[in-house]
């Protein structure tokens, strides 16, 4: 054997073959293992890796397992332990039962083999791929690392694929229940009201309709002494008679802003909104919010479907609050600049008007954008005489306003429509491109072209993509489907000036319920008290009429 060989075994003169040893057995098992493969459990492997050992004249100084734990990460309990001995000088050598045993990301596996065991005279043993440092059969080492590395990746593949499935079907699979529900006894994957907060999650919803702010919320709850959710279900896992119990997450703004948007309020399934971000780590990352599964009807809502949006515009614009009177303005937050788009701003002044003004031009100037400069009781009185006179045409013919809401409503519709259908002919050649690009890689690949490894990097991106581009696709049917069943409906709108038949002073609360947006459009040149203005008030249910 040349020298050079013997040099890289030694260290300090000692040969890797003839040193006494100080064996140190490593067992793993990770749950995507199985339970069920015997020659695969921790008791097969301590005893197998047991009688190799003492076959061999060695000593075995500690035996360390990792029972239930990922190969793809190496921040394990007892794998951490022994590099602490080997660290401390109490171990020179391990002796594992194949590579996979030691981990399933190639890299750091290599890392280990190939850097960190040598570089600390530390004899190194896989049992069954025969690979053993101290002799020169290991150049098969890397590749079987990356075998067991891509094994791992189609496990995590699989699994993911399959909880995307279940989502999909609607089924629940938090490892907690959320606030506000249950696990269902019968079905752990369908959830039911849960009695003792749901009352809490209603609550909220009405404070942000009534015109309370997320951070006020959050305080109102914690001065009342209501458990934040991370808080009641730390108290739940403990038992309500434990005495060892004390709250230390308090509500929060982003709390009750996380809770007022989740739809999982009004009875739809809210999953994968995170993921791992890559199978050899465990960093969670957030999900783009189109990649999220949403499906619709699962379970029973604790706040209507009419609340849960009310509070979305509510919280949508950037609702300004009056210092004097601590409340929003009763137009905060619906008042939109037409021509930048941006929230209007509202302004209070000693012995002067309050209004309202374009938020870009406050920022940047008339270079970026026109005042658009509104008098809020000008605008009050405006938006309450259009109630009052939808009111009265509807008093004096509802046939005549019901076919003019339908025609404002259809004419609104159809432009969503028009954008769904080309965003959705977009998405199905995007589609029909990737169909394409799987035939010719799966082409290339049977002549020799491109090679095994490129073609499942390609093949699984383009799956990835083409799942999405399914997601995307099968919500944008959904939107256009939606849109055509409630086309010729105008009884909800109609429902809703019933109830304000006797309005006479406009309000917060009555704008929340009737209006989903108002804009305020000027030319661009406009300057001064005789300038000419355009508003144009959008209603629920009914669009511009």
């Amino acid at each position: 054997m040349p020298n050079g060989f013997l040099l890289y075994l030694s260290k300090g003169g000692c040969d890797l073959r003839t040193r006494e040893y100080k064996a140190a057995i490593y067992c793993r098992l990770s749950v995507d293992d199985g339970t069920s493969n015997e020659s695969m459990s921790i008791g097969n492997q301590k005893s197998m890796l047991t009688d190799y050992v003492r076959k061999n004249g060695w000593n075995i100084e500690e035996i360390y397992i990792d029972d239930g734990w990922s190969g793809t990460s190496f921040d394990r309990p007892d794998f951490q332990r022994m590099i602490s001995d080997i660290e401390n000088g109490r171990v020179n050598m391990v002796v594992v039962k194949d590579l996979s045993r030691l981990g399933r990301n190639y890299i750091l596996c290599g890392q280990f083999t190939e850097i960190y065991f040598p570089g600390k005279n530390v004899r190194f043993v896989a049992v069954n791929d025969g690979i053993d440092s101290a002799h020169s059969n290991n150049d098969i080492a890397p590749f079987k690392n990356i075998l067991n590395d891509m094994y791992a990746k189609d496990i995590s593949t699989k699994v993911r694929s399959a909880l995307y499935a279940k989502a999909r079907r609607g089924e629940y699979l938090g490892a907690c229940d959320p606030y506000g529900y249950l696990r269902d006894p019968k079905d752990k994957h369908h959830l039911v009201i849960n009695p003792e907060v749901a009352p809490n999650v209603l609550r909220m919803f009405e404070l942000v309709v009534s015109g309370f702010g997320l951070r006020k919320i959050a305080n109102l709850y914690n001065k009342e002494g209501i458990l934040s959710p991370s808080d009641y279900d730390n108290w739940r896992s403990r038992g309500p008679e434990s005495d060892d119990f004390a709250p230390k997450t308090p509500w929060s703004m982003s709390v009750v802003r996380n809770m007022v948007r989740n739809e999982m309020f009004i009875g739809n399934m809210v999953q994968c909104r995170k993921r791992s971000q890559s199978y050899r780590t465990q960093k969670i990352v957030w999900n783009p919010q189109e990649d999220w599964v949403v499906v619709e009807g699962t379970h029973e809502g604790i706040v209507s479907k009419k609340l849960f949006e009310t509070a979305q515009n509510v919280i949508s614009g950037r609702t300004r609050f009056i210092k004097k009177q601590g409340e929003p303005h009763m137009f905060a937050g619906m008042l939109y600049c037409k021509q930048c788009g941006r929230v209007m701003q509202h302004h209070v002044r000693t012995d002067y008007a309050d209004y309202f003004s374009c938020g870009t031009y406050r920022e940047h100037g008339r270079r970026a954008c026109s005042s658009h400069h509104i008098n809020v009781d000008d605008l009050a009185e405006l938006v309450l005489r259009d109630i009052q006179a939808n009111v009265q045409l509807l008093r004096q013919d509802e046939e005549a306003a019901a076919k003019r809401i339908m025609a404002a409503r259809c004419a609104d519709e159809e432009k969503r429509m028009s954008a769904a259908r080309k965003t959705l002919v977009q998405q199905q050649k995007r589609r029909s491109e990737l169909d394409g690009n799987i035939k010719k890689a799966f082409e290339s690949n049977i002549t020799g072209k491109l090679p095994d490894d490129l073609f499942r990097m390609f093949l699984q991106d383009y799956e990835a993509e083409r799942q999405a581009l399914r997601e995307k696709v099968r919500a944008l049917e959904d939107e256009l489907r939606a849109l055509e069943a409630t086309k010729s409906d105008a009884s909800e709108f109609i429902e809703l000036l019933r109830q304000h038949a006797d309005l006479h002073t406009l309000s917060r609360p009555v704008l929340m319920a009737l209006v989903e947006k108002i804009t305020i459009s000027e030319p661009p040149e406009a300057y001064g008290r005789n300038r000419k203005q355009t508003i144009e008030i959008r209603y629920k249910f009914a669009g511009v009429f």
